[in-house]
């Protein structure tokens, strides 16, 4: 008897093990690896890396979007012009809108991952983008360095 109830909470524990895997497994290609660029910051408190964070996206031009910064997620877009052509490249001109996503995450005490996702669209439709990753591997950079100054 006892060893009947020990088999049943196996079984009822592996398949509610099961069943919460699959409910959290993402379906979606949102967060691809190869799109998403990232930086590790050491020794920066949270505060100094958001502040680099929002200061460095909108000296290069980016607007913040309303309600962003909450839960350690930034969202910055920004309108194509000659400028964005000069640092993005040829196919950010003008009608062209650029969206930044950059995730803050603390991965131990004082050891900071920020990510940024970059999409492409007309301003309504957006699409995840690896053009411009190298002017956004040189936004992550600056952010890393101005985290430490502040």
């Amino acid at each position: 008897m006892f060893n009947d109830c020990i088999k049943i909470t196996r079984t009822t524990f592996l398949f509610a093990s099961v069943v919460l895997m699959w409910g959290c497994s993402s379906t979606g290609d949102r967060a691809r690896p190869d799109a998403v660029l990232s930086r590790k910051i050491e020794f920066a408190p949270r505060y100094n890396v958001e502040r680099a964070i929002i200061t460095v996206f909108r000296g290069d031009g980016f607007e913040m979007e309303p309600g962003s910064g909450m839960r350690g997620t930034f969202r910055f877009i920004r309108e194509g012009d000659s400028l964005g052509q000069e640092r993005f490249g040829d196919w950010f001109g003008s009608g062209v809108f650029l969206r930044a996503e950059v995730t803050l995450i603390e991965v131990e005490f004082g050891t900071h991952r920020v990510s940024c996702l970059l999409e492409a669209g007309n301003g309504e439709n957006f699409e995840i983008t690896q053009d411009g990753g190298g002017r956004a591997r040189v936004l992550l950079r600056r952010i890393r360095k101005l985290a430490g100054v502040l």
